[in-house]
């Protein structure tokens, strides 16, 4: 017997980007400016690490 593997539906059309684990989805939406990190241990994500950035404008 075969193990049917759920599916999930994303909107493509949205930006930003997911981080799929164990079939769960995690989106992470996008920010005016900024850096993600993504830290890995053992192959699995482990933390995302966001940094925002504040522009001045002279």
């Amino acid at each position: 017997m075969t193990k049917q593997i759920p599916t999930e539906k994303i909107n493509t059309s949205v930006n930003g980007v997911y981080i799929v684990q164990d079939g769960i989805i995690t989106p992470l939406k996008p920010k005016p400016f900024g850096q993600d990190t993504i830290f890995w241990q053992n192959g699995q994500v482990l933390d995302v690490e966001r940094a925002e950035r504040i522009r001045i404008k002279n």
